[in-house]
């Protein structure tokens, strides 16, 4: 007796291992998207951190007379179209929406001494880029030393 064609369990191995395959397929394109998304936040959120910095400059250390205080140093956080206005950037309204909702803003750390311990003149700088909002937000952080002038 001759047999023509496959058996049932046949198909249904192979049907298995395609199904298989392609959902491992759509997994990696999945996966691949998001890391696209993130990948232009973050680096949206490195052109916001440059307008930042030409906006608001750090100035030379010998300039530094009290990093806690200094306000060159702390800054509130400030949305990118007002750094983009500041700047008076000519920008289209589609990058204006693009860079809504991100902030920059710039903070230097309390410093604590404790009772015999000398005061080394450095300072924590954090410079913070946020956007979304909720469970949702995300930020990118630059920290950074700089040291009180004499």
């Amino acid at each position: 007796m001759r047999r023509d064609g496959f058996t049932l369990i046949e198909i249904l191995l192979a049907t298995m291992i395609l199904a298989g395959g392609l959902f491992s397929l759509m997994v990696g394109l999945s996966n691949c998207a998001q890391m696209m998304v993130l990948s232009k936040e973050y680096q949206d959120a490195q052109f916001v951190f440059s307008l930042g910095e030409r906006c608001f400059p750090i100035p030379p250390n010998d300039e530094i007379t009290d990093p806690e205080e200094d306000e060159r140093l702390n800054i509130d956080p400030v949305g990118a179209e007002e750094m983009i206005d500041e700047l008076e950037m000519d920008v289209s309204r589609e990058v204006r929406e693009t860079y809504k909702d991100f902030t920059f803003e710039r903070m230097v750390e309390e410093k604590e001494l404790a009772t015999n311990e000398e005061d080394d003149g450095l300072y924590v700088l954090r410079t913070r880029i946020s956007w979304g909002s909720g469970k949702e937000g995300y930020y990118e952080e630059l920290v950074r030393l700089i040291r009180k002038g004499k």
